[in-house]
Order: C-alpha cells, then sequence, then structure tokens
C-alpha cells in the first residue's frame, strides 16, 4: 500500500522581500558609493551584454553613469540598484 501525502505551500513574501535585502546588503555594502559593472553583474546573474541591453541604455540609469575619461564605468549605487530593480519589478513581463 503506498502513501500519498498532500502539501499547501505559502509563500510569505515580507519574509521573503526581508531576507534578500539582507542578502543584497551582505553582498553590495550600499555604503559604497560607486559600483561597477562586475558587481552589478553578480548582483543581478546577468552577463555584461544582458546589462547592457537591459538596464544601461534606458536614460533612468544612464544618468547615474559616471566615468572619468574614457576610462571604466560607475554608477551610483543607491540611485540605480532600485531603478534596475523597479525596471525588473514592473516592467518585465
Amino acid at each position: 500500500m503506498e502513501a500519498i501525502a498532500q502539501v499547501e505551500v505559502k509563500v510569505d513574501k515580507e519574509y521573503i522581500d526581508s531576507k534578500y535585502e539582507e542578502e543584497f546588503k551582505k553582498q553590495i555594502n550600499i555604503k559604497k558609493k560607486l559600483v561597477t559593472i562586475e558587481q552589478l553583474s553578480e548582483l543581478y546573474s546577468m552577463k555584461r551584454d544582458a546589462l547592457e541591453e537591459a538596464f544601461f541604455n534606458d536614460p533612468r540609469v544612464k544618468i547615474y553613469e559616471r566615468r572619468r575619461g574614457k576610462g571604466k564605468r560607475y554608477w551610483i549605487a543607491e540611485k540605480v540598484i532600485p531603478i534596475m530593480d523597479e525596471i525588473i519589478e514592473y516592467e518585465w513581463v
């Protein structure tokens, strides 16, 4: 005789969001003023080309891009990360 169990899973969105926020703060110290494409790539688990296509051409993100001369690009962390999260949350299908 085989036993069958029915399991119901409920997701606590607030708990998940709080854990995400904790992990986010561990991974990228928001006190940092600037983030690089490598840091953003790791944070969002996306390759450089995907980040370029999805975010860096967006005017809301582009205004927070900084570079010195023709050197490496940086983004203002506390401004650009919430915008990128918003794009993912509300604009991606």
